[in-house]
């Protein structure tokens, strides 16, 4: 599930579009760390997008620990319900920190911004690992 979250950092999570138009950019987790042209202007990133990758990696890189050490066995318990929480909240953060930058920076300009499937995607995948997270906390332990 790890992965799939990873991979859902790549997937378009925002939509820009001036005037109304059909065509517009997607902005992934990637363009939103990043930065991105749309048309000659640069859309400015931020280091903040990458809280959305990095977290999922480390737990990824993490869960082979965890299988092996019985030690950090009691932290592998609680990574997995939290991290999906700051996930959670660091996306729709990047989303409102998005959306008041773009339109702040397109100033009078009528500009549509919307969600992606990526953003939806994302956000289930989390809820799921938080499920399953909360299932492994409470499993019983022989």
């Amino acid at each position: 599930m790890l992965v799939l979250i990873i991979l859902a950092f790549f997937a378009p999570f925002f939509f820009v579009s001036c005037n109304e138009s059909d065509s517009g950019a997607n902005f992934s987790g990637l363009d939103i760390s990043t930065g991105k042209y749309i048309g000659d202007y640069w859309q400015q990133g931020s280091l903040f997008g990458f809280a959305l990758v990095v977290l999922p990696a480390a737990a990824l890189a993490f869960s082979f620990l965890c299988e092996k050490n019985a030690k950090i066995h009691g932290i592998c318990k609680y990574l997995f319900f939290i991290a999906p929480i700051f996930d959670i909240f660091a996306v729709f953060i990047a989303w409102y920190a998005f959306k008041a930058y773009a339109l702040a920076k397109f100033g009078k300009i009528p500009v549509t911004i919307g969600i992606r499937p990526g953003f939806v995607i994302y956000i289930a995948l989390n809820l799921a690992l938080f499920a399953a997270g909360v299932a492994n906390y409470f499993a019983k332990r022989e």
